[in-house]
Parts: structure tokens; sequence; C-alpha cells
């Protein structure tokens, strides 16, 4: 049991635990990254197509979708060399290492979590991410500006270890991880840089586990929707300083109502000029 719980078991308590991933660097253990070998030499334009159909097959989006194009500043695939897409096979392997690595860690915790006296009362809120997938590191997976492709095949094998102390993959992979959307992490516009996955467990009050949830939710919601569900009103002033109002909305009510209607009406996303406006299930989107 936690500190906090051996003083004071009656009371509930709030952790908030922040890993460093899935932001680079990528550094885990070989075995880690051994897992994923040869998983990702189909390259990124198979990748994105290969989730797209998953997505549609979990109902993630409507089965009527069109997948959007590769951007033209992106190459293909199979117009690399076989060394670079080597490489760059191997920077996906890392990564996916790297965030299942993350996963496995976050289990211990959740595990420990559950096993305290009323674990299933507990919520659980997991986002996994970077903002959407990384855009940063250019074309060969190089974010401090000072390898080339080929000074990276030479020590490939290295990548993840203490050596690298900022490696990355290419841009090429956070088009594929940000699929459907046009754009990743940077472009906050076409919202693959402003994307990631939200899995919300409260065994005590959910009642259909894996079920999805499709109503427009921001993270500025997160603490709004914890105040409600804690049934915490949120203060006005704090020692006599007037508090800013909370700028999300909760989304408590989509715990127990599938259909539920989205409170969250109105966002803007904005980064380098890269800019758009949701409202009301409409988005309006423009790439600086």
């Amino acid at each position: 049991m936690s500190a906090a719980g051996r003083l004071a078991p009656d009371k509930p308590f709030f952790l908030y635990f922040a890993t460093g991933a899935a932001h680079a660097p990528n550094h885990v253990a070989r075995e880690w990254i051994d897992k994923y070998r040869g998983q990702f030499d189909q390259g990124w334009d198979r990748l994105r197509e290969r989730l797209f159909a998953r997505q549609k097959q979990l109902g993630v989006v409507p089965a009527n979708a069109g997948l959007t194009a590769r951007p033209r500043e992106l190459p293909a695939w199979d117009s690399l060399p076989a060394d670079e897409r080597r490489l760059l096979a191997h920077q996906m392997e890392v990564y996916a290492g790297f965030l299942a690595h993350t996963d496995h860690e976050v289990g211990r915790l959740l595990r420990a979590v559950q096993a305290l006296p009323g674990g299933d009362n507990t919520l659980i809120l997991y986002i996994a991410g970077d903002n959407g997938a990384s855009s940063e590191s250019g074309l060969i997976g190089d974010e401090t500006g000072k390898e080339t492709a080929q000074s990276l095949l030479e020590h490939m094998n290295e990548l993840g270890g203490p050596r690298y102390s900022y490696n990355q993959y290419a841009s090429g992979w956070a088009w594929a991880m940000c699929t459907p959307f046009q754009w990743q992490k940077l472009i906050a516009s076409h919202l693959g840089g402003t994307r990631d996955p939200l899995i919300v467990s409260w065994p005590a009050r959910i009642k259909d586990p894996g079920g999805l949830r499709s109503q427009f939710t921001h993270v500025n919601d997160v603490a709004a929707t914890l105040y409600e569900a804690a049934d915490i009103r949120f203060p006005s002033s704090v020692d006599g300083v007037k508090q800013l109002p909370l700028d999300g909305v909760s989304f408590a009510d989509t715990f127990d109502h599938t259909d539920a209607p989205s409170h969250h009406r109105r966002q803007i996303f904005e980064q380098f000029g890269n800019r758009a406006i949701y409202e009301d299930g409409w988005i309006a989107a423009a790439r600086h």
C-alpha cells in the first residue's frame, strides 16, 4: 500500500503518473526491441492501410470513411534504397519496444492500484502518446540534425541504447501512426497532431468494458470530469484569490450513456500557424 493509503486508508487519493513515453528519446532494453524484429518491413504506406482497416473493424472510424493520401512531402516507402528501408524499419522496432515496455510498467502500476481496498472503485484515465506521432525528426529520423542516413546505418543496432541520446523515428512513420488523419504532430490543423487515445477504466461504475465513445472531448475536459466524478465543486476562490474558471467540461455522463451529447462544443487548435476550429461536429482547418 502507498504511504498515502497507510496514513489515510479511508480517504480517496489522486495520483498523476507521467512517463517519458511516447516522447523521444526512444530508449529501451534490447529484449523489448527484439520482440518487433521484422514487423515493420512492409513500410509506412502499407502500415497506414493496415491500421485504417483495423480501425474500421473496431468501429473507431466509420465504415464508409476514405483514407487520405500520402502528402507529397513524404516519399513512398518503395522508392527508398534498401539499406535506408532497413534503417527506418528498425527505428519503428525500437519505438514499438519502447511503447510496449511503457504499457508493461503502467500495467504493473494499475495492478498495484487495483489490489488496494476499493480498487474497483478507482477511476483511471490513461492517455498514451505524444500529441499525435512526432514528425520532428525529418525524413531519416534524426532530431539532432547532425546525422545522415549512412551514419545512422553504421550504428543502427545501437539505437535505443545509451550512445544515441535522442534517437527517434522518421516522419513517414509519424504519418502512418496518425492514421486516419492527414498530418502529424507540429501540424495542429489536421487533428493528427492533436489526437491521442484515451482509455477510461472504472469497474465499479462503467458497465461495458471495451466500449467505445465518439463524443468530442479535449484534454482540458479531464479535470472537470474528475471533479464531477469525485462530487467536488470547483472553488471560485482559494485563500482569497479568485480562480479562473475551468476551460473544459465534464464527460462523466458518457460513462453510463454511449449516446450522451458532446458537451465540448467548440475548440481551437494552433501551432506554428497551423490552425483549426472545431464546432458541433464540423472543423475548418488551414495548414500554414
